[in-house]
């Protein structure tokens, strides 16, 4: 059984979906959580890319997907969100080995509870409730040039592998780049491709 890598941003409403269908789809398989910046990819590298009547599709469809899989939706006035914070708490998270309590806590903070997480202030104080500590230490550990560099070097490896979205996922080949599933409705394949030999 080969592990599967979930790329994600917690600005995705698309990768919270995910976050909440991945246990149950993706039961008994390795599942990798990788934190990327979705503005570092190159079409959302200046800023959303979807206006219009694409726009007012994909909010539509979007609520339609959340009532089909049962999954409260409630986003935040403040739209698109800015992650970037919380990735930086998550690498934070998964270091002090919280990364799951984390990560529920940051998905379902913006997106069930329409949290103004583009904010830094109400990220950190998020992730001090959830690791325990302080929020100026969250803050301190959060801004350090090491977890910095660790979310820039995974969103640079996303880009070469070819990703261009969220929540993707990804499963290893026996030669050359992994197999990549885009969407939140493509975790069965992604399953199916895991069981291969």
């Amino acid at each position: 059984m080969k592990p599967i890598d979930f790329y994600f941003d917690y600005a995705s409403p698309w990768s919270y979906l995910a976050s909440e269908l991945v246990e149950a789809r993706l039961a008994g398989i390795e599942v990798r959580y990788v934190p990327i910046y979705i503005r570092g990819l190159e079409s959302f590298a200046s800023g959303m890319p979807y206006a219009g009547a694409k726009l007012a599709y994909l909010t539509q469809d979007l609520q339609r997907c959340a009532d089909h899989e049962r999954v409260p939706l409630a986003p935040p006035a403040g739209f698109p969100v800015n992650g970037l914070h919380m990735l930086r708490g998550a690498l934070v998270a998964d270091a002090r080995g919280k990364r799951a309590e984390a990560h529920r806590a940051l998905m379902r903070a913006t997106w069930a509870e329409g949290a103004d997480t583009s904010d830094p202030s109400v990220v950190c104080a998020i992730l001090a409730r959830t690791l325990g500590e302080s929020a100026a230490a969250v803050a301190e550990a959060a801004a350090s040039p090491e977890v910095k560099a660790k979310l820039r070097e995974a969103t640079d490896a996303a880009v070469k592998l070819g990703i261009f979205g969220v929540p993707t996922f990804a499963v290893a080949r026996a030669a050359g780049d992994p197999e990549l599933f885009w969407g939140h409705d493509r975790m069965d394949y992604a399953a199916r491709a895991a069981r291969r030999a």
